[in-house]
């Protein structure tokens, strides 16, 4: 609904949208603030630098999308997040399941068996023709 005819738009919202939380300058000197966190040892869950500053986690992928430089700060971390992650698991730092699930989750990792089955797609009962004669070894292959 638009605005009542000349009402002035409040601060903020002058070229429309509601009016922003956190100036262009503050969300640069979080990027700083980020990557300088993230070079901390412990810090490794992008959600607790967020918490620690009484900030909306959610911001992050708001301010990634609208800041250049948050972005490259935010893309950076997540990297970060990736390495420390699996790495504390590989010695033993952390679990290995939660590791697993976090990193499936959170960066995108797969865990996936491929099974290749032998046969010939035009006639499909060869194989097992083949396998009662004694013409072949394996019906399945674990490659």
């Amino acid at each position: 609904m638009p605005a009542p005819k000349g009402h002035k738009a409040y601060k903020g919202c002058e070229t429309g949208g509601r009016p922003r939380k956190f100036s262009r300058k503050e969300i640069d000197r979080f990027a700083i603030e980020l990557m300088e966190w993230m070079h901390g040892e412990d810090n490794f869950w992008l959600k607790d630098f967020c918490l620690k500053r009484d900030i909306n986690p959610d911001y992050m992928a708001e301010w990634a999308r609208e800041n250049k430089k948050f972005r490259g700060a935010h893309e950076m971390a997540k990297h970060m997040q990736e390495s420390k992650i699996l790495n504390g698991a590989m010695l033993n730092m952390y679990s290995g399941t939660i590791a697993k699930f976090t990193l499936a989750n959170c960066h995108g990792w797969v865990d996936k068996q491929e099974t290749k089955i032998s046969g010939d797609a035009a006639n499909p009962l060869k194989f097992i023709l083949d396998a009662v004669s004694g013409k072949t070894k394996d019906l399945v292959t674990n490659d």
